[in-house]
């Protein structure tokens, strides 16, 4: 009897580039060369204005399994993203920063952590720092009322070992894989929210359908992180405070709940604000201004968007929140920022990472 071979399941990666001159070539070069076997590779461009899709046109436009598309404008990761997955094909979606190298197991690796788990809906790779042995992020974790975000892992030598696969609040969109039938199902990027209100976002929403995100040990890419960013440090804050005012009305269903998390965060923001004038960095405290003006004048859209992301969930609230939130503080360290305060965050994270540490 003749065996039938099959195909491993066909993988998009999807790779937005801006101005990426100094990265993205190595970037597309290692992702045409990783061990595995099916796979296109979309490439989206917002507009650049130096030479890196020229160049990428020039050294890969051959290669029968790179598509090449150019937005007329810079529309940001959001919209980026969304037009890159609209042009691609595969039963796996990769979303890939152009400013990474991944390793030839990269992947396979990660198609096999979401093939042997169904539990799983979004997987994140290993990250590691470009320029030097250490962790950049093997996920992100979020504390109590959204206050305070970190990075598992950061800066410890890339040799730790983790779990094969272990819970994060938030996987990063530097490398991170989904099924195409969940996003599907659940929707992608907001293209109001153009940048940070994306990776977050997506973890968010696959929580609410009651599949896990993770990080996956043994797929590992190694990131510049913010390498090809020329935003401002003003314009920096202000669209990181955006994305987390949206977050807050997503993962605080209860009105009681939501309007705590709505007044610890609009405190925690004005106390930052006056010690940034203080220390008179006025670029974060006029960032500061202006995302709480934001919010005001969109709660309409925050309120909607909440209504619809509640509207086909899967889990409560109370599931949500404990998977979202993975550091618990007190209450009275996030409105005075001090040593105590960071020192009890940092206990926490430390308590995370050797829970899911292994022990060689």
């Amino acid at each position: 009897m003749e065996l039938v071979q099959f195909s491993p399941p066909l993988a998009s990666v999807i790779v937005l580039n801006y101005n990426g001159k100094d990265y993205l070539a190595n970037c597309i070069e290692s992702v045409l060369k990783n061990e595995y076997e099916n796979f296109e590779v979309i490439l989206v461009d917002n507009a650049s204005t130096d030479n890196s899709l020229k160049t990428a046109q020039q050294l890969f436009g051959n290669d029968p399994r790179l598509k090449i598309l150019q937005n007329p404008a810079n529309l940001g990761f959001s919209s980026g993203n969304n037009i890159g997955f609209e042009h691609c094909h595969g039963e796996y979606v990769v979303f890939l920063n152009n400013d990474t190298i991944v390793e030839k197991d990269w992947l396979t690796n990660l198609v096999a952590a979401m093939e042997e788990d169904p539990s799983i809906g979004l997987a994140q790779s290993k990250i590691l720092m470009m320029d030097s042995q250490k962790i950049q992020t093997a996920g992100w974790l979020f504390s109590n009322y959204l206050v305070r975000k970190q990075a598992l892992g950061e800066n410890k030598d890339q040799e730790t070992r983790f779990q094969h696969t272990f819970e994060v609040s938030v996987a990063s969109g530097a490398s991170m894989i989904a099924k195409r039938a969940l996003i599907k199902e659940v929707g992608l990027f907001d293209p109001k929210i153009p940048f940070f209100y994306d990776d977050t976002l997506l973890s968010f929403k696959v929580w609410l359908a009651n599949k896990r995100v993770v990080t996956v040990e043994n797929s590992r890419i190694r990131h510049m992180m913010g390498a090809t960013s020329v935003w401002t440090l003003e314009r920096t804050t202000f669209n990181l405070l955006k994305a987390k005012i949206c977050l807050t009305f997503d993962i605080y269903f209860k009105l009681g709940e939501l309007l705590k998390a709505a007044f610890v965060n609009f405190t925690n923001t004005t106390i930052n604000s006056l010690l940034a004038l203080k220390r008179k960095n006025l670029p974060v405290v006029y960032a500061n201004m202006h995302g709480l003006t934001w919010a005001l004048g969109n709660l309409k859209y925050l309120w909607r968007n909440r209504q619809t992301h509640w509207s086909t969930t899967k889990i409560s609230p109370e599931a949500l929140k404990e998977r979202f939130v993975r550091l618990n503080i007190p209450l009275a360290l996030y409105l005075i920022p001090s040593k105590l305060s960071n020192e009890c965050f940092a206990s926490a994270v430390r308590q995370y990472e050797n829970a899911i540490t292994l022990r060689l």
